[in-house]
């Protein structure tokens, strides 16, 4: 993804956005205690390989957890925050790594000052633990997002002292792949020696102990209270590898209705506010409160279950893409704040074909044909669940339910609490839901298995596609993810996407949080979440 993506949404954003000049680097003379933050649900699970979904889950994981290695952050151009560079890597747990000259090899020397929230030193037997964990426990995602880089970590990974430990991939092509997923939190390393304390029969990773249960991470925070649909409270780790953060403690509160969220910022009650409506970002925009645009990954797309009526007819699929008011949900609903997309992968990165991909548009007429040619000659019914604590999701949903009407669909809205829509989306038990996701490693290869990869905990529309497969193991074979060979066979499988419709993408969206003027440090990731560990105040 390149530093200038989503450049012409910049001149908006600026306009909206009410920056404060004390928030340059050096402006913060002396450390503040607390900041606190608004959102509209919990963490559903303190485990990512146990229902660990959904913002508020994936949030908690990124500050209480850290890597081997991270995407420094640079600073935004054209109005745009700071960012990751999503190509360059850095030490994290590790201090420093070495490649072999074949280029299969990677070695990581841990940082012997880096410490738990429990207090434990790093150690490579964390390493190849974590990683033993993460392919034993049946509800983890990582074997499948980590295939076909790393299959199998009892041959890959390899402890060569305590503190040093090596991972081996199959090709030289796969090196970036391997870097940018040590780099994010699926490649979380964890602290054996409370883990372990817990292990039972039952329970051999201490997997379901942890969903429960914090502090067995290397982040930034540590967590010191939990009350239940009420507060988070996350206290920093002194001796994290990254440094102590200069913001002691964080306290997450949940505010259901993003309305009020929005009125606490704009009346200075609160540092922070997440998940919003853009319409109520524009409006706090005037009272000082800061908005941001980046260059952004979050993507609104609705996935289809393509193993459940009506969606197990393609031709149902393809007219509901005709279907969505595409442009009147960027206008309306996202105020300008988003931009179509022609399908799942970066235009902006090193490699990328788009020949052939075009964003679908609002064509009730061509919706009706295909429906009719198919059989349909009455109004196909289905629900589309959305998620009750994401109001932007919930108002366009409304839109598609108008303007399906006229495409021959009606469709039924249903909000559900958050911890049911996430239970409900693993369990593929919605006929259509609204989703605001991400590829987190922002690797081709990487992306499509994620969402698409059969029997995959993300393949929410349940889909299975030969051809799509074929053209996801060609990029494979081409070694170099972003290079241009292995750019047409993406292209292949962004195609049979488009062409078979498991998932309707319909926009790339700006961060949808706002912060108090006297906050500094925020930084856009592509897990979409804040980095705690850079915030800032001023004025103490």
């Amino acid at each position: 993804m390149s530093a200038g993506r989503r450049a012409p949404l910049a001149g908006l954003v600026a306009a909206l956005a009410v920056l404060v000049t004390g928030c340059g680097a050096g402006a913060v003379e002396a450390e503040r205690d607390t900041v606190v933050i608004v959102t509209g649900a919990q963490a559903q699970s303190f485990a990512q390989d146990s229902n660990g979904t959904g913002y508020e889950s994936a949030e908690y994981l990124a500050n209480t957890n850290a890597t081997l290695l991270r995407n420094p952050y640079v600073d935004g151009s054209g109005g745009q925050a700071r960012h990751q560079d999503l190509y360059r890597f850095e030490p994290l747990l590790a201090e420093r790594y070495e490649v072999s000259p074949d280029r299969l090899t990677y070695t990581f020397h841990l940082d012997p000052d880096a410490r738990s929230t429990a207090g434990n030193p790093v150690t490579a037997e964390d390493v190849r633990w974590s990683y033993e964990r993460k392919f034993a426990t049946a509800t983890s995602i990582v074997p499948f997002v980590n295939a076909p880089v790393i299959v199998d970590p009892e041959r890959q990974i390899r402890v060569l002292d305590p503190m040093t430990v090596s991972f081996t991939v199959d090709e030289p092509g796969y090196g970036f792949t391997l870097l940018s997923l040590l780099s994010n939190t699926t490649a979380a390393i964890y602290d054996t020696t409370v883990l372990k304390a817990h292990v039972t029969p039952d329970d051999p990773y201490a997997v379901e102990w942890s969903a429960s249960n914090g502090n067995w991470g290397y982040g930034a925070y540590g967590l010191e209270s939990f009350t239940p649909g009420q507060q988070t409270t996350y206290v920093r780790n002194e001796d994290y590898a990254g440094g102590a953060p200069p913001v002691r403690r964080i306290i997450q509160r949940v505010v259901a209705d993003a309305g009020i969220r929005a009125n606490l910022l704009a009346q200075g009650d609160t540092h922070v506010a997440a998940q919003l409506r853009p319409a109520d970002q524009a409006g706090i925009a005037e009272t000082g409160a800061q908005v941001f645009s980046a260059p952004t990954n979050a993507m609104v797309y609705m996935p289809l279950t393509t193993t459940m009526a009506p969606f197990d007819d393609v031709a149902v699929r393809r007219a509901l893409a005709r279907a969505v008011p595409y442009e009147q949900i960027v206008s309306d609903v996202y105020k300008g704040r988003a931009e179509q997309l022609a399908g799942m992968l970066s235009p902006g990165a090193p490699g990328y074909d788009g020949d052939g991909l075009v964003p679908f548009r609002y064509d009730p007429a061509e919706s009706r044909r295909i429906l009719a040619e198919a059989g349909h000659t009455e109004p196909v019914a289905f629900t589309l669940t959305v998620n009750a604590s994401v109001p932007d999701l919930q108002e366009a949903a409304v839109q598609i339910q108008t303007a399906a009407r006229d495409a021959g669909f009606a469709i039924t809205i249903e909000p559900v609490p958050s911890a049911a829509f996430n239970e409900g989306l693993a369990a593929k038990t919605f006929q259509a839901s609204m989703g605001r996701d991400y590829a987190v490693v922002q690797s081709p290869p990487y992306e499509l298995a994620l969402f698409y990869t059969a029997d995959s905990p993300i393949n929410w529309p349940d889909w299975e596609d030969s051809r799509f497969d074929t053209a996801l193991a060609a990029g494979n074979a081409a070694g170099d993810p972003l290079s241009v060979t292995a750019g047409r066979s993406w292209n292949a499988a962004q195609r049979r996407i488009q062409s078979d419709v498991p998932t309707i993408w319909m926009a790339y969206v700006q961060p949808l949080n706002a912060f108090r003027g006297d906050v500094c440090g925020y930084v856009f990731r592509t897990d979409n979440t804040i980095d705690y560990s850079q915030l800032t105040l001023e004025g103490s």
